[in-house]
């Protein structure tokens, strides 16, 4: 009679497990402040305790971090630690709100494959209007500003290729990150200057090459740009 080999446990690669710690971290930070056991201005956990507490590689636990603070949960002060700055907006939890990860997958499979026909329509107006938007980026002052000037940005970019039912598909995603408070609790607060830099860098690429008519570029650009926002909501 034969014995069958126990089964060999699946271990997560250490891609997994950095996803599955950062959505840890992150899902349980937030509920300790939505719940009320970590009030508005009480002290987090340092990174070294919070490796330790969860098993995590101290750089997952820094990105799990940063993203609490972009969604303006959390504000770090140099010296003094990290702190909890807002609670969270029941709207997030809504089922009829799309998240960003959702949203950002539908921008995806489009955005940048309309660059070739944002190259042949758009003219000296539309041009003027990204670089408007960029300005808008750099001078906002507070979170939903810069969302506000961020996502108009990318209108500006699909208003220019003329085509409505593409234009409305936007205004409809700019409708849902508006419903969902552009996904930020604290929208008083500062951008941090990396974040407002990176996507200032990012976003710039993507008009440059628009206005060089590369649209090879560009697409490359706009894809770059989403799948590196998408990949730092899952920890990567």
């Amino acid at each position: 009679m034969k014995h069958s080999m126990p089964a060999t446990p699946l271990v997560p690669n250490v891609r997994e497990k950095a996803a599955m710690d950062h959505r840890a971290i992150h899902g349980d930070i937030v509920r300790a402040i939505r719940d009320g056991s970590m009030p508005v201005g009480a002290r987090l956990p340092t990174e070294r305790e919070l490796s330790c507490r969860y098993g995590a590689a101290r750089n997952t636990v820094r990105k799990a971090m940063q993203v609490l603070v972009g969604e303006g949960l959390v504000t770090r002060q140099v010296g003094r630690g990290s702190f909890v700055a807002g609670k969270p907006d029941e709207a997030a939890s809504r089922p009829d709100v799309p998240t960003l990860a959702e949203i950002l997958e539908a921008r995806l499979l489009f955005e940048p494959d309309i660059a070739p026909l944002a190259i042949e329509r758009a003219g000296p107006d539309d041009f003027a209007e990204m670089e408007r938007c960029l300005e808008g980026i750099r001078d906002a002052l507070d979170w939903a500003q810069y969302k506000e000037r961020k996502y108009a940005l990318h209108l500006a970019i699909i208003r220019a290729t003329r085509n409505r039912f593409l234009i409305q598909i936007f205004e409809a995603v700019i409708a849902a990150r508006r419903l969902d408070g552009w996904g930020h609790r604290g929208q008083a607060a500062q951008v941090p200057p990396a974040v407002r830099t990176a996507a200032l860098r990012a976003n710039g690429e993507i008009v440059e090459a628009l206005r060089a008519g590369d649209a090879e570029r560009a697409r490359l650009a706009m894809q770059d740009y989403l799948t590196r926002t998408l990949a730092s909501l899952n920890g990567f």
